[in-house]
């Protein structure tokens, strides 16, 4: 009896433990791959939104120490500006004052102070004069100051700046330039983020205007830069700092490629920015907060359906150097807003922020030529 009873328990053992079937287990295969398909595109969503979230504290965090900043500075100046900015060379326009502010050396430009290919003579680099000790923002950020390696011409210390681990200058989505014509050595490596090229993922918004007469361009600041803090009208609008690939972006608009080198996006007027959004960018305000914004300006474009971003002024005069208005007429791009911001600082007045040599377009590094 008890012989039987073990024989029928093995028998159903054998009959309820067999193995999966082909068929069944491609089910659950196909099961698993639809799940990984749906759970997938929103993970990727989360991590990406975890970034951009991470890239926006960021700049909150670089807007608040600029407030610290300007409260000590007997100028109050609205975005830190590099000790050398007053007394360069108008022939030689080193210092402009779009990333110099904060952050490590950049590669960018290696020829700039000859050398070829040596990334030690990089336009954004400690021999250049670049380096993060020189960037004003860092003595507030780190203690102590950093090493300023032209002491010396130390060229391991050069090489170690643009190696520095400087994570508040550093956007986890930075992944390079805009995939269209851009400032060509930058296109030249689009592997290369902006925080190895410039040193800083993040612009500031250096917006100028000019007017050019028979030997220099005289440039005035229409935004933040070059101007106290406590002097911009509307602080909770007004653009401090944006990521780099937004810089480019607002700017961008049709070209003739043969003559001049720019964005050109064309009439889809598509250009991701580095979360995925097009013409949707992180930004910090004058008045210390952060939002991501989108910038296309509806009804700029032209018959071709490309965008200019901005809306042409016609200026009668402009102040000169002592603060008298001239009498010119001349068209310049002088308004630029969008829902919830703007680049400008109107109705305050222009700063003059110096002469430039004819055809140095100052508030783009000399990169794109020509235009506007």
């Amino acid at each position: 009896m008890r012989i039987h009873q073990s024989g029928r328990r093995m028998q159903w053992l054998r009959v309820h433990h067999r193995g999966f079937t082909l068929i069944e287990l491609l089910v659950v295969v196909a099961i698993i791959s639809l799940l990984v398909s749906i759970l997938l595109p929103a993970l990727q969503r989360a991590r990406e939104s975890a970034k951009r979230t991470t890239c926006m504290a960021n700049l909150r965090a670089i807007a608040t120490t600029t407030h610290v900043y300007s409260s000590e500075d007997p100028n109050d100046w609205a975005i830190p500006l590099h000790p050398d900015f007053p007394n360069q060379d108008p022939e030689n326009q080193t210092y402009v004052g779009a990333y110099e502010w904060g952050g490590k050396s950049g590669v960018g430009r290696p020829g700039f102070l000859g050398g070829g290919d040596d990334p030690l003579n990089s336009k954004y680099g400690t021999r250049a004069g670049f380096g993060p000790s020189t960037r004003p923002l860092n003595a507030l950020l780190y203690k102590g100051g950093l090493p300023d390696y032209r002491i010396g011409d130390n060229t391991e210390g050069m090489s170690n700046d643009a190696q520095l681990d400087l994570d508040l200058f550093r956007c986890t989505s930075d992944d390079g330039p805009p995939r269209a014509l851009h400032c060509p050595d930058w296109l030249a490596n689009q592997d290369r983020s902006s925080f190895d090229h410039f040193g800083t993922s993040y612009v500031a918004n250096m917006f100028m205007i000019g007017f050019a007469g028979n030997e220099s361009t005289r440039v005035f600041s229409n935004s933040p830069f070059y101007r106290p803090r406590t002097r911009v009208p509307t602080p909770a609008r007004t653009v401090l700092y944006l990521e780099n690939i937004g810089r480019w972006a607002w700017a961008a608009k049709r070209y003739d490629c043969d003559i001049i080198e720019g964005i050109d996006p064309g009439p889809t007027k598509s250009l991701a920015g580095w979360h995925g959004k097009d013409w949707t960018y992180n930004h910090a305000f004058v008045d210390g907060h952060a939002a991501y914004m989108h910038i296309y300006l509806p009804g700029t474009e032209d018959q071709f359906g490309y965008a200019f971003h901005y809306r042409t002024e016609h200026l009668s005069s402009y102040p000169d150097h002592y603060g008298n208005r001239q009498d010119h007429d001349f068209y310049r791009c002088v308004i630029i807003r969008g829902d919830g911001w703007q680049k400008d600082t109107l109705p305050a007045p222009l700063r003059y922020t110096g002469d430039r040599s004819v055809g140095v377009r100052a508030s783009y590094e000399d990169c794109v030529g020509g235009g506007d």
